[in-house]
């Protein structure tokens, strides 16, 4: 992807990615901060670079993830957003492997959001977000997710979502899920009147977000 001049309009488009999009993607997220060292972020979006292979004709882009392209009016990629299934939601050690399926089907993660410098500033973040809030609203999901560094809790904050320390869920059999990654703070925003964020044990908790 080459360099960028500051924009000199507003004609910026949103698409699906492709394919074809693998590098431009995977710079694009590497633009935000992973807290990993350099030579360890190619390993880590590799898993995303695969899933642009998979796609069908749900109402996500491929399968369970999604993804967005931002582009400007020479059809440079300037921005980007991928979400899909959290990693806890796999892990034994962090989540019931009886649950995985019904956690995936209703509670997803943004993985990566990303604007390029000279585009920062004009909404095309805050765009994207609405616009895959509103995808997974339509899919039936109930709760969205992310991990941000503390600089971005007010940016967070004044787009609905409840930014705390832990992630925390109750699951339907009543048990309390919580989730601590050092370094980051959750965010998570209910899509669906079905869920609910209430405080439990002193934390805000997402409930109500895997009811039947």
């Amino acid at each position: 992807m080459h360099a960028l001049t500051a924009p000199t309009d507003t004609d910026i488009r949103f698409r699906t990615a492709t394919e074809d999009d693998g590098d431009a993607l995977v710079g694009l997220i590497s633009l935000v901060d992973l807290q990993l060292r350099a030579e360890d972020v190619p390993a880590a979006l590799a898993p995303m670079r695969h899933a642009l292979t998979d796609s069908d004709d749900g109402p996500l882009s491929h399968r369970r993830n999604h993804f967005l392209i931002a582009e400007n009016g020479e059809g440079d990629a300037v921005g980007a957003i991928t979400c899909g299934p959290a990693k806890w939601m796999s892990d034994p050690n962090r989540s019931p492997a009886i649950m995985w399926r019904k956690l995936a089907e209703r509670i997803s993660t943004v993985h990566g959001l990303a604007v390029v410098p000279a585009y920062r500033n004009q909404g095309i973040a805050r765009a994207l977000l609405h616009h895959v809030e509103e995808t997974f609203r339509d899919a039936g999901y109930t709760v969205l997710t992310l991990r941000h560094n503390r600089s971005l809790t007010r940016f967070y904050q004044q787009l609905g979502y409840t930014s705390h320390n832990r992630l925390s869920l109750t699951l339907p059999t009543g048990e309390l899920l919580s989730l601590l990654d050092r370094g980051w703070k959750h965010a998570f925003k209910v899509l669906s009147p079905t869920a609910a964020i209430t405080t439990v044990q002193g934390m805000p908790t997402i409930t109500g977000a895997l009811s039947d």
